[in-house]
């Protein structure tokens, strides 16, 4: 049984998981990368998922950090063609206060859909320290050459 590095963070109603992945392309070497998966709770929703880079990943760890000390949002954002177009994606992760609470939340945008996850602190900090490890841990490329000999 392989055992896959994962961790899976809910609230009421979302969730996002955080887990390696890998980018193939055709003719080209296949490359480690992180996938966090946004999610709805509610039955038959689809799930949106962002790619990261390792260099990216541990950027993203220290964006959290700097949320969690300085308060307010920092963004990462991609775009790539889709079957409609170009398609941009913003992951963004923040401190909240609202109506005498306050928190850390991660959130996806993709054209109209949004997933907003809140986090408490603990919950906020773990996530930055395991993109941290995943992005050395995922910052591998496959050998062409000794794969196909």
């Amino acid at each position: 049984m392989k055992k896959i590095p994962q961790t899976t963070i809910y609230a009421k109603q979302t969730g996002v998981s955080i887990t390696p992945c890998e980018r193939r392309s055709e003719g080209r070497a296949t490359e480690g990368r992180i996938a966090l998966r946004f999610f709805r709770l509610a039955s038959g929703s689809s799930s949106l998922r962002f790619i990261v880079e390792p260099a990216e990943a541990f950027a993203l760890h220290g964006k959290i950090y700097k949320v969690f000390q300085e308060g307010g949002q920092e963004s990462l954002s991609h775009s790539f063609e889709g079957s409609d177009g170009e398609v941009k994606t913003r992951l963004t992760v923040e401190c909240w206060e609202r109506n005498g609470k306050n928190g850390y939340a991660f959130a996806l945008q993709r054209g109209e859909e949004q997933v907003n996850v809140p986090v408490p602190a603990d919950r906020f900090l773990h996530a930055a320290e395991f993109l941290r490890h995943l992005s050395l841990q995922q910052a591998w490329t496959e050998d062409l050459e000794t794969s196909a000999g």
